[in-house]
């Protein structure tokens, strides 16, 4: 699976879709980075990474960083907007096999950059490889879960050829939610070292859908109580969905698409706040070389100062292929 895969599902999110390409682009090492770039390379706990996979994470995942610091988001919209850098790490990780300790670490060193030399807002950590059981269903859930009134408010407007679309998303939320809540969080296991970070992201979708879509509030369909055993496959007033004929296999298990028309109608949502998410904002391009070479120190120091990991251990086999 790749997001290519996922963000048929996620098509309510309109612009801020785009941000994982921006995040997903090749490695330039452009000079106005070079801080971040000498950072990474100079590394004590990567100095053993001869291949220079660690590096180029490293590399990628500060810049990434520093990309959204810069535009400013708050609130909500950063939160909505640190969903897809996350969904970005996960499969960057498993491409890499990214130990989860230097994912830890690295982010916990660029955060200091950004909140110490830009003064903004980092997102929250949050790895998707760590302490959670099967990540692509939660990721839907977590998503479903900082948009919801986005999908409120859809649903009380959705037009008559979108409306199925919407629905079978949320359907296939309530199906991972009853499957990993019985799995998971049920009979007090939700208390269970392993499973609290799960649980949190299971238990948080029990509330707002229960709150927000089941609820009603002018949602005219009748969607089900998540303790109810009703089907979940047939949905009143839309045809049976068609199975894929290539399925393409994961762990996961792939959610539902949503429609070419679905996306026009939840993308319109956005449109007013559109000129916000461009990406070519010049304001944002205000690195200059000697705030570069604080930042280098910075960085630098975060990682030598705060890292538990004093080497790569043979056991990271770093020449190992990608998943």
């Amino acid at each position: 699976m790749d997001f290519s895969q996922l963000k048929k599902e996620y098509k309510f999110l309109g612009d801020i879709l785009n941000l994982y390409d921006e995040l997903d682009k090749p490695l330039i090492e452009d000079a106005k980075y070079q801080g971040i770039l000498n950072s990474c390379d100079s590394a004590p706990f990567l100095k053993n990474d001869l291949t220079g996979v660690y590096k180029n994470f490293c590399k990628k995942l500060s810049i990434n960083m520093l990309l959204l610091a810069d535009r400013d988001y708050k609130g909500d919209e950063l939160i909505k907007y640190c969903d897809i850098f996350y969904i970005w790490m996960y499969f960057e990780i498993n491409k890499y096999s990214i130990p989860n300790e230097i994912t830890n670490e690295l982010f916990k060193a660029s955060t200091r950059v950004v909140t110490s030399k830009r003064s903004k807002t980092p997102c929250p950590y949050l790895n998707f490889n760590e302490k959670i059981h099967e990540p692509t269903k939660l990721m839907k859930l977590h998503i479903f879960n900082n948009n919801v009134y986005t999908l409120q408010s859809m649903l009380k407007s959705a037009i008559e050829s979108d409306e199925c679309s919407l629905k079978r998303y949320v359907y296939k939320c309530i199906e991972i939610y009853r499957d990993m809540y019985s799995k998971y969080c049920s009979n007090g296991d939700d208390k269970k070292e392993g499973n609290q970070n799960s649980c949190e992201i299971i238990n948080k979708f029990n509330t707002l859908y229960s709150s927000y879509i089941n609820k009603k509030y002018g949602i005219l369909h009748d969607f089900p109580e998540l303790s109810s055993t009703i089907a979940l496959n047939v949905i009143d007033g839309c045809p049976l969905e068609e199975s894929e004929s290539n399925p393409i296999p994961d762990k996961s298990q792939q959610g539902t698409p949503i429609t070419r028309g679905v996306s026009t109608a939840l993308s319109s949502m956005f449109t007013p706040v559109r000129n916000m998410f461009r990406f070519g904002n010049k304001k944002h391009n205000i690195i200059t070389s000697d705030f570069d070479k604080n930042m280098e120190n910075e960085l630098f120091h975060a990682i030598k100062e705060d890292s538990i990991i004093k080497d790569i251990q043979p056991k990271y086999n770093i020449g190992y292929e990608p998943i």
